[in-house]
C-alpha cells in the first residue's frame, strides 16, 4: 500500500473512539497480523541473538530476572526466555495492547514446532530444562492469568516504564525489541535512568531498536530513510498518531543518549541499508535537521546497544571507576 494512503488510514482511525479495537482488527484483517503475515518465530530469533549477545559478555539468562519494555500484542519474547531459563520477567507497555489471540496461536505455533525453536537456540539453553518447560507449555490449557503464572511473567500495562512501583535492584537484564524508536528522546533518558534504579549490580542493559521508516515494509517505492526529509512539523502531520511516531533518531544520536545516562557501552551493532544509501548519494533530499551527517550514519536503519552501569561501590570521590 503506498505509504501515503496508510498514514492517512491511520491517522483517521486513530481520531476515532474506540481507535485501538478498530486498529487491531484492521492489523488482524489486512494488516501485519493478519495469519499469513503473523510470525511468532521473530520472537524466537530475537532471542536467539539476543542470547548469543549475552553470552559473549559471560552472561546465562538461567535463573535471571529480566523487565521487558514493552509487550505488545503477543508474550513471544517473555515465553521465550522462560523456555531458556529465566527465573521471572516482568513485561511493561504504556497501553494495555495484550491479545490472547495472539498469545493463543504463538503457543500453538510452539508446541508445533518445538524443534525448530530447539534448533534455533542450540548452544546456547539448558536442554533438560528446556524440554521440561515446552511439554509445561505444549500441555498447558487455560486463560491468560493460569498462562503467565506458567511462564512466570507478570505484565504491567498501562506502565510508564519511566517510573515503576518495583523494588530496587530487582532486576538482571533491562531489554527491548523494536521498542525505542517509538518513545521520544527525553523519555528514553528517563527510562534508562529508571533502569539504572532497576538493574542488579552487573545488571545488562540490552535493547535493539530499528531506525528505519516503517512505512518503508509495505511500500517498495520508498526507501527505509524516507521520511528523512520531513521537517518535525510535517512528519507529524504524516505520522504523529499513536500507532505510528517514530522519533527518527539515528545511530549516533541513540549511543549518546545511552552513553549520557551512564551506561557504558560493551557492544554496539549497527545495520547499513544499501539502498538507503545509494539514495543519499544521488542526492536524495533531506530535512535540514539530517544536512550534514555522514550519509553512511543515515543510512544505517537498525542498531543494538548492550552495556551496563558503572558499579558505585567501584568508583572513588572523582567518579572514576
Amino acid at each position: 500500500m503506498n505509504w501515503r494512503y496508510k498514514a492517512r488510514l491511520q491517522n483517521i482511525i486513530a481520531a476515532l473512539p474506540f481507535s485501538d479495537a478498530i486498529y487491531y482488527a484492521a492489523q488482524r484483517c489486512a494488516g501485519d497480523l493478519r495469519k499469513s503475515r503473523f510470525d511468532p518465530m521473530e520472537w524466537f530469533q530475537v532471542t536467539g541473538r539476543a542470547l548469543e549477545r549475552l553470552r559473549s559478555q559471560g552472561f546465562s539468562i538461567a535463573g535471571k530476572n529480566v523487565l521487558e519494555i514493552g509487550t505488545g500484542r503477543a508474550l513471544g519474547v517473555p515465553t521465550a526466555l522462560w523456555l531458556c531459563g529465566a527465573n521471572r520477567t516482568v513485561t511493561v507497555d504504556l497501553n494495555r495492547y495484550l491479545s490472547p489471540a495472539l498469545v493463543l496461536m504463538c503457543n500453538r505455533y510452539l508446541a508445533q514446532n518445538a524443534h525448530k525453536v530447539r534448533e534455533l537456540w542450540a548452544g546456547s539453553l539448558d536442554d533438560k530444562l528446556f524440554q521440561d518447560r515446552m511439554r509445561q507449555l505444549q500441555g498447558f490449557s487455560g486463560g491468560m492469568d493460569s498462562f503467565l503464572r506458567l511462564i512466570d511473567t507478570e505484565y504491567l500495562a498501562p506502565a510508564d516504564a519511566r517510573h515503576l512501583d518495583i523494588a530496587d535492584n530487582s532486576f538482571d537484564l533491562h531489554f527491548s525489541y523494536a521498542v525505542f524508536e517509538h518513545v521520544p528522546a527525553p523519555e528514553i533518558s528517563a527510562i534508562l535512568k529508571e533502569a539504572k534504579r532497576l538493574l542488579r549490580p552487573g545488571g545488562l542493559l540490552l535493547h535493539s531498536i530499528d531506525l528505519s521508516d516503517h512505512f518503508a515494509y509495505g511500500d517498495d517505492s520508498i526507501t527505509k530513510i524516507n521520511f528523512l526529509q520531513f521537517s518535525d512539523q510535517q512528519w507529524s502531520r504524516w505520522a504523529g498518531n499513536q500507532y505510528m511516531y517514530h522519533n527518527r533518531l539515528r545511530a549516533t544520536d541513540v549511543f549518546k543518549l545511552f552513553e549520557d545516562a551512564g551506561v557504558r557501552i560493551a557492544r554496539k551493532g549497527e545495520t547499513l541499508d544499501e539502498r538507503s544509501l545509494e539514495a543519499l548519494k544521488r542526492g536524495f533530499s533531506l530535512d535540514s535537521q539530517f544536512v550534514g551527517a555522514a550519509p553512511e550514519q543515515l543510512a544505517i536503519t537498525n542498531v543494538s546497544v548492550m552495556g551496563h552501569f558503572a558499579d558505585p561501590e567501584k568508583t572513588d570521590a572523582t567518579g572514576v571507576q
